[in-house]
């Protein structure tokens, strides 16, 4: 199927006569000729990143995998109301406390849609949460 095999480039690395970059190479070749194919295989992905098989195969007993990871685009970050409501006002400064005041719930309930968005965002704080909204444009009115 592929002018370059999965053995040749196993027998290469095994016998170490291939320098790092001729590797390299071999490798981006046998990408490309795989990289326009549809996934067999979509892998466990986090709400950041997509896990896809692009090829597999059984080579001497071996099963392998070419794995794609990519990052999700920032497009599918989508906030609720509620969320986008809690953001806007943890960027103004409030505390959870305040914020939960405002929107007449609790502050455990503020902490809860703060996780939510810290997980969505791929962040652990909220100075990074603030940056990452303003990176995407996702704090405008």
């Amino acid at each position: 199927m592929f002018p370059l095999t999965i053995n040749n480039l196993v027998n290469q690395s095994d016998t170490q006569n291939v320098v790092l970059h001729e590797k390299e190479v071999l490798l981006k070749s046998l990408i490309g000729q795989v990289a326009t194919s549809n996934p067999t295989i979509l892998l466990q992905g986090t709400e950041q990143i997509v896990n896809e098989v692009i090829f597999e195969s059984d080579i001497d007993g071996v099963h392998y995998y070419l794995v794609r990871c990519r990052t999700r685009s920032s497009d599918q970050i989508k906030l609720s109301p509620r969320e986008q409501a809690i953001a806007k006002l943890v960027a103004q400064g409030l505390s959870n406390k305040s914020i939960a005041n405002l929107l007449h719930i609790s502050p455990w309930t503020v902490a809860t849609h703060l996780r939510r968005i810290f997980v969505k965002l791929g962040v652990t704080s909220r100075t990074a949460m603030i940056t990452r909204l303003l990176e995407e444009n996702l704090l405008q009115e």
